[in-house]
């Protein structure tokens, strides 16, 4: 109802919760209850990507009971309105959902807006790459589908695996590392492009990806077709050693330096950093990689005590490069100081003329790139592998898969 959305928005927003995402509810003052089940949410200001937000699970409603009962443990104990039942969650094993028969509700974003088709779902943690897609090969389990869950490099053996069909389409957003201008010397916007430059970006696709993707040059993806600057591209990095090593020898670094590199674990994240381990060594740059879970990661980026952080995201409009690179906020690890390039960032939020907002990405972008705040790796794909059986999966905007939409063929 009504408080429960008020309740949220309003736990959502408190510093003690200290939430990373609270950034998506933009210039919000507060939510009204006008009655039973209306709300209104109160903005200082106007603020475009409102809907973007919104409709993401971060600012779902929760149950204000099941916070009050549970406390720092309600994480644990999800409690929700959709078409699952949440049965048991085994962590670092799996969770076990049955179908919610009184689920007849929902919306026509998804192909069933009815009862779900399955009478009940696990999903089960399978660390090893090669391990999950033996489990899928025998039958063990149905779908694999997830973030970098489908590794890259074996689509192509899954392609051509009998009894097996590969989904796959392109990812909204980008794959890159933080630069941390806080830590010398790459408060030097030349040791930073230096940076850029040693990066052979098609040699990663190739050898790491197995060609399932393109080189990134913004912080802002090229999916966003109306706001992305192809220019950018003009002033950004495609490998160039000679550049790199001129770049930090104007700056005083030909003999180079060495830093600790914050990396999620994962088998190709951790390929990626190898390369561009190896590709830094070129101009004598020494990177200690330090891998660790996501959740880690997030605890340990705010700190600033890493040279480099890799990063990505999927989001729905192009607003996310306020939450990844406006001075201050949680996820914006590069710590520039910039009061321009933040103002800007404030402004396209509340532009309604599109293009107005999209001249202020525009330059946004060219702010990024110019100044080499990020090192841009490569736009991917989304994929998920699933035996033939499985039907109705496909993977949205933001790769997810949606479990009321699926069925098995008998």
């Amino acid at each position: 109802d009504a408080e429960a959305v008020r309740f949220t928005v309003a736990r959502h927003l408190d510093p003690a919760t200290a939430s990373p995402t609270s950034w998506v509810y933009g210039p919000i003052d507060h939510v009204e209850v006008i009655d039973p089940m209306t709300i209104a949410y109160v903005y200082k200001q106007p603020f475009v990507p409102l809907w973007v937000g919104l409709s993401y699970s971060y600012c779902a409603p929760v149950s204000p009971t099941a916070v009050a009962k549970y406390g720092d443990q309600f994480g644990r104990n999800p409690v929700g309105t959709g078409p699952f039942k949440f049965v048991s969650w085994q962590p670092d094993q799996g969770i076990t959902l049955a179908r919610n028969d009184e689920h007849t509700w929902a919306t026509p974003f998804y192909s069933n807006t009815g009862v779900a088709y399955v009478d009940d779902a696990t999903y089960v943690v399978i660390p090893e790459d090669a391990t999950r897609l033996a489990a899928l090969e025998s039958g063990e389990v149905n779908v694999v589908s997830g973030t970098d869950s489908v590794p890259v490099d074996k689509i192509r053996q899954l392609e051509q695996t009998e009894g097996i069909t590969v989904y796959k389409r392109p990812a909204v957003g980008i794959y890159y590392n933080y630069i941390n201008s806080k830590i010398k010397p790459m408060d030097d916007v030349r040791v930073r492009k230096a940076m850029n430059f040693a990066i052979d970006k098609q040699k990663m696709i190739a050898l790491v990806l197995d060609g399932n993707g393109t080189p990134a040059y913004s912080p802002v993806g090229s999916a966003y077709t109306a706001f992305y600057n192809p220019d950018v591209k003009n002033i950004g990095y495609d490998y160039d050693l000679d550049k790199a090593k001129a770049l930090m020898k104007e700056a005083g670094q030909e003999a180079g330096f060495s830093f600790d590199y914050l990396v999620i674990e994962n088998p190709v994240y951790r390929r990626i950093a190898e390369l561009i381990q190896q590709d830094l060594a070129a101009i004598n740059i020494t990177i200690n990689i330090q891998a660790y879970p996501v959740g880690e990661l997030f605890a340990l980026a705010p700190k600033a005590e890493h040279g480099m952080t890799f990063f990505y995201y999927t989001w729905g409009d192009a607003d996310i490069v306020y939450a990844l690179v406006k001075n201050g906020q949680s996820m914006a690890w590069s710590y520039v100081e910039d009061p321009e390039l933040d103002q800007m960032l404030e402004d396209q939020r509340a532009e309604f003329d599109q293009a107005k907002r999209k001249d202020l990405l525009f330059k946004i972008q060219e702010r990024v790139v110019d100044q080499a705040l990020w090192m841009f790796l490569f736009e991917g794909i989304y994929v998920a592998a699933m035996r033939e059986e499985v039907k109705g999966l496909t993977l949205d905007g933001v790769g997810f898969h949606h479990l009321q939409d699926i069925w098995i063929e008998e």
